[in-house]
């Protein structure tokens, strides 16, 4: 009895010991996030285009991403969606959410979590917290047509920035006239017409002064026009953020982790081919105009998460603004960063 008082001693023992090291561990491990190199599944994201890009598509530049990120996280995919600026609001009011939105300003976006540590733009900050980065952007410039110019003698001599006649071409919620403004700029008769339309009018080779963005200069180069053109330093809201809105802690570690992964300077470094600039570093265009373009460093911008009403009403300060209305300018300065 004595030797079998003993052995169940010592077996309890040895259970005890193995039950609070071998036990505790599985415990722990059962409670972990899973690891990267373990996790199997699908990352959502959601392209939304609120403003006209360069050439070609920011979706496909984003799949080709997708399957450099793949490759290096075995497992894990990203399945990219189009949506518009209203079929995403119909399903954020639903309930329904992806992990990650690429977007312009005037989306509306809604659960945006907190990023890490990321270089800063503006117009992704709220409170000094980041919530959206840029990995793309476009510019506002003036294109003019040499000889109308000079046969209407459009522009003041005197170099004020003063303008006879300016069409612009402006998007749902894009604000070329804050940016025409800003740089100090006003015109006397201006005619506001959606970015196609626009474009179409200015081709017709009776317009002077063009307020126009990337894509215009693309379609023009591809036509072989005839133009020059100014590119607007002061302001710019076309950037193209993205932010991670997802409600699963794992699959949030890795949509922040694509989010890292597209705006490695090797990927940036791919936007030429999308005719679209970084927001981070330079990039090499086969155009003159376009490298101008992104050479320059814009001061001010609006905050990514501006509901579209306030941008509405930003378009029409702005045009007051742009026919001299120093009040209207003023307010201009209400709405930016």
């Amino acid at each position: 009895m004595k030797i079998l008082r003993v052995f169940t001693g010592l077996a309890l023992a040895a259970c005890m010991i193995f039950t609070i090291f071998y036990g505790a561990a599985k415990i722990s491990e059962k409670n972990q996030v899973i690891l990267p190199s373990e996790y199997k599944g699908v990352i959502t994201l959601w392209q939304i285009d609120s403003f006209e890009g360069g050439t070609g598509s920011r979706k496909a530049f984003l799949l080709e991403a997708a399957r450099g990120f793949e490759k290096e996280n075995e497992g894990v995919l990203v399945m990219v969606v189009s949506h518009t600026v209203s079929s995403a609001k119909k399903n954020m009011d639903e309930g329904i959410f992806p992990d990650l939105i690429s977007y312009g300003c005037g989306t509306g976006i809604k659960n945006a979590t907190e990023l890490g540590e990321k270089e800063k733009i503006y117009g992704g900050e709220v409170l000094g917290i980041t919530y959206a980065v840029p990995w793309c952007r476009g510019g506002y410039c003036i294109i003019s047509n040499p000889r109308v110019a000079k046969e209407k003698d459009a522009e003041d001599s005197d170099g004020t920035g003063h303008f006879g006649e300016l069409l612009v071409s402006q998007g749902d919620y894009t604000q070329p006239l804050a940016a025409f403004a800003l740089e100090g700029c006003t015109a006397e008769n201006i005619t506001v017409m959606s970015p196609m339309n626009a474009y179409v009018k200015f081709t017709e080779g009776k317009t002077p002064y063009f307020l126009a963005t990337q894509r215009d200069i693309v379609r023009l180069t591809n036509r072989g026009a005839e133009f020059e053109i100014t590119p607007l330093t002061k302001y710019n809201d076309l950037y193209q953020y993205i932010s991670v809105v997802g409600q699963d802690a794992t699959k949030n570690a890795y949509a922040e982790k694509f989010v890292d992964y597209i705006l490695r300077d090797e990927v940036q470094e791919k936007l030429w081919k999308i005719n679209m600039f970084s927001a981070r570093i330079k990039t090499d265009f086969d155009s003159p105009r376009l490298e101008e373009m992104q050479g320059v460093n814009h001061e001010m911008t609006v905050s990514a998460f501006t509901s579209p009403e306030e941008l509405k009403n930003m378009q029409e300060i702005s045009l007051a603004a742009a026919k001299g209305n120093q009040e209207s300018l003023l307010k201009i300065k209400n709405f930016i960063l």
